[in-house]
C-alpha cells in the first residue's frame, strides 16, 4: 500500500479508528463509542469498521463515522481465504497459548487501520480497541504528550518484563518519513504471510517485529509506558497503569465481563 506524504504542518490534527462485529457491539463496543462520545476531545472523529451486522441506529453524533467492514475492508476476507490452513497448523495447541496463533482474528486490526489510512486526512492516526472505555475528560494536550514530529509510533512497551506490546492503543504519525515504509513492511508480513514465520502471529507481536526492524534504520517510536507505570500486581496491564488509565480501562480478554 502506498500513501503519499504530504509537509507538516499546524495545526495538529488526530482522529481514531476501531473496528467490532455484531457481538462485541452488543456486549461492550457501544459502551466503548458513548464514552467517545462523551468525553474525547470534539474536535476528534472516529472512523468505525463494523463486521457482520447493520449499521448501529444508536444516538451517537456525527463524530462517530461508519463504515461496513464486509464491503470496505475486502483485504481480510482475502488474507483468510489465502491462510484459513495456514493457522490450522499451530505449532502449540494449548489452550493458554492459542491467541498467540490466532493471526486471522487479530487481523481485523491490521487491515481496519490499513483501509482507513487509503483516505486519511490526519496527521495523527490512533488506533483505539472496541473494549477501551472512556472514564472521563481530556483535551488535545493530553494527546500531544504522547506524539512528536520525530517520533513515528507511540505505543505501549513491555520491554521492561521481557514481553510484547500492549497494541490496544496505537498512534501513527502518518507525516514521518517511516511512515510508508512500515506499511510496506506490515503489508509484506500479512498479504504475503511472512508472520507465520514468527514465533507469535498475533498482531502485537507482530507490530514488534516491524517496529524494531525500523528502530535499527533509526525510527524513533515513543514507549508510553516510559512515562511511568503505577505499581500494581497486574503488571502486563500496562495500559491501566499507565498515563492512559487515568482517562480510560482497557476491559481486555475476560475484563469484558466487568463492563456495566
Amino acid at each position: 500500500m502506498s500513501i503519499n506524504l504530504v509537509p507538516f504542518k499546524l495545526p495538529i490534527n488526530e482522529s481514531v479508528v476501531t473496528t467490532f462485529n455484531k457481538e462485541s457491539y452488543e456486549s461492550f463496543s457501544n459502551k466503548m463509542l458513548l464514552s467517545f462520545d462523551n468525553y474525547w476531545p470534539k474536535e476528534i472523529s472516529i472512523h468505525v469498521y463494523y463486521e457482520d451486522m447493520e449499521k448501529p441506529s444508536d444516538n451517537f453524533s456525527s463524530r462517530i463515522i461508519f463504515y461496513n467492514f464486509n464491503e470496505n475492508v475486502k483485504d481480510w476476507y482475502n488474507f483468510r481465504e489465502k491462510f484459513f490452513l495456514k493457522e490450522q497448523n499451530k505449532p502449540d495447541n494449548s489452550v493458554n497459548s492459542f491467541y498467540k496463533y490466532s493471526a486471522i482474528k487479530f487481523a481485523h486490526k491490521v487491515y481496519s487501520i490499513k483501509e482507513q489510512l487509503k483516505n486519511n486526512l490526519s496527521d495523527y492516526l490512533i488506533w483505539l480497541d472496541s473494549d477501551i472505555i472512556t472514564t472521563n475528560n481530556f483535551n488535545i494536550e493530553f494527546l500531544k504528550k504522547l506524539t512528536s514530529e520525530k517520533y513515528y509510533l507511540s505505543y505501549l512497551g513491555r520491554d521492561h518484563i521481557k514481553f510484547h506490546s500492549e497494541c490496544g492503543f496505537l498512534i501513527f504519525n502518518t507525516k514521518h518519513k517511516f511512515h510508508n515504509e512500515f506499511w510496506r513492511n506490515m503489508s509484506e508480513m500479512y498479504d504475503n504471510g511472512k508472520l507465520f514465520n514468527e514465533k507469535e502471529w498475533h498482531d502485537d507481536y507482530i507490530f514488534d517485529v516491524v517496529r524494531l526492524n525500523l528502530e535499527k534504520k533509526d525510527c524513533k517510536n515513543f514507549d508510553i509506558s516510559k512515562l511511568g507505570l503505577k505499581q500494581t500486581p497486574d503488571i502486563l496491564n500496562v495500559f491501566d497503569n499507565s498515563i492512559l488509565g487515568k482517562h480510560m480501562i482497557h476491559f481486555k480478554g475476560k475484563r469484558k465481563l466487568n463492563i456495566r
